[in-house]
């Protein structure tokens, strides 16, 4: 028997060739994009960061200007609560609201807004004031004209009911819903019987 040789020529190892080029063009190219748009994403993260990181500082430094005019209030009013929570209304920095005993401020950038508010403590406590409210808000900003509606109740804990209460209350207001309308149905016949 005679065996014949396959041979490849130039054109097959030409084609085989270009194909493997070709391949590797294409994952050149994807590596590429794949590159910029790791870099974009980083660009976008860093300046988020940075973005954020200079509201909280803003508000840190916000918070220390408060913070000096209630030593200051204190040095003049002493323990009077009421006079010091007057002095403290009259003597905020600019920017600030107050009401009652809270004082909110919002900080602002260019995308972004970083909400704070704080309590006034009594004179005489550990600590001159309490955070409240330390949100940071994404996206558009809205100038909000009545600012106190977060601040309303701190705790409303005492009108919440757990769901497992709830769930218990109503499933037993329709067992005794049931039972008055078996009640007030009239039964028939079959149904006296079959009972």
């Amino acid at each position: 028997m005679n065996k014949r040789k396959i041979a490849v020529g130039p054109g097959a190892s030409s084609l085989i060739l270009i194909a493997v080029v070709l391949s590797l063009c294409v994952l050149t190219v994807l590596t590429m994009i794949s590159a910029r748009n790791d870099e974009a994403l980083a660009l976008r993260s860093t300046e988020t960061r940075q973005e954020v990181y200079a509201l909280f500082a803003s508000g840190e430094k916000s918070l220390a200007k408060l913070d000096a005019v209630l030593v200051s209030c204190l040095k003049d009013q002493g323990e009077n609560a009421d006079a010091y929570l007057e002095a403290v209304k009259n003597q905020l920095p600019e920017g600030m609201k107050m009401r009652e005993d809270r004082v909110s401020w919002t900080e602002k950038s260019a995308d972004r807004a970083l909400e704070c508010a704080v309590r006034i403590n009594e004179p005489g406590a550990p600590e001159r004031m309490t955070w409240v409210l330390h949100r940071l808000d994404a996206g558009e900003i809205w100038e909000d004209d009545g600012w106190g509606e977060d601040f309303e109740e701190e705790d409303e804990s005492e009108d919440f009911e757990p769901e497992e209460e709830t769930a218990e209350a109503e499933s037993a207001e329709e067992a005794e819903a049931d039972a008055g309308a078996d009640e007030a149905e009239p039964k028939t016949e079959g149904e006296e019987i079959a009972e």
